[in-house]
């Protein structure tokens, strides 16, 4: 069944929403840019008042991001893009350790961003340089994983969070990579996603953090 046609009233809407939502997302970037790097750049450590875990999430994600250039906006508008965020966090279950990457899909400018659901629930491949890390979702919501609260949800709706296991090490090689890629989809056509900002830094410094308590 084909979905479906939006408006125009309903596109000009979508659009204010999300130039709402995306300066909501780069306020912060601007406010942490008077921070120091390392007030900016250090882990949060909380205790999920659902779940009762201890929850160590880093504190600026990595954000991926793909241009769309096949579509036509009038001047002034938002560049169409798809994004990915990805942040780290570990989980300590009395003392029993596990680390994620917790992922989301979203798009800006785009009024129809059908696919960001599925591919949600494909694996993803991270490019550093020689290096190649497969990442396949988890069968697991964010919830059981024992994290209720969405970290560093994007300010796009719906975006609802994929898992994906990870280590420590793996988590400090990303860090350590000079220009990380991300893809996603079949490998023959596979979307590319550049690094939109670099936050290593604090990827960095969790994987700095997590090494030192283990």
């Amino acid at each position: 069944m084909a979905p479906l046609q939006r408006s125009d009233s309903f596109r000009r809407r979508y659009r204010k929403t999300v130039a709402r939502g995306l300066l909501a997302f780069l306020l912060p970037l601007a406010v942490s840019a008077t921070l120091s790097a390392s007030d900016a750049n250090n882990p949060v450590e909380y205790q999920d008042d659902q779940t009762g875990v201890t929850v160590t999430v880093v504190s600026r994600p990595l954000v991926f991001a793909h241009e769309r250039g096949t579509f036509s906006f009038p001047a002034g508008t938002l560049a169409p893009r798809d994004y990915v965020t990805l942040a780290a966090a570990a989980v300590d279950r009395g003392g029993r350790m596990s680390y994620v990457l917790i992922g989301y899909f979203w798009s800006v400018g785009v009024p129809e961003p059908w696919d960001n659901a599925r591919r949600a629930h494909e694996p993803i491949v991270l490019q550093l340089e020689n290096r190649r890390i497969e990442l396949v979702p988890e069968n697991t919501s964010a919830r059981d994983a024992g994290i209720s609260t969405a970290l560093h949800r994007p300010p796009i709706d719906p975006a609802t969070p994929t898992l994906y296991a990870i280590d420590v090490a793996t988590m400090a090689l990303i860090a350590e990579s000079p220009h990380p890629v991300l893809y996603s989809g079949e490998e023959s056509a596979a979307l590319k996603y550049e690094l939109f900002e670099d936050r290593k830094p604090a990827l960095r410094e969790l994987a700095r953090r997590l090494n030192d308590t283990n």
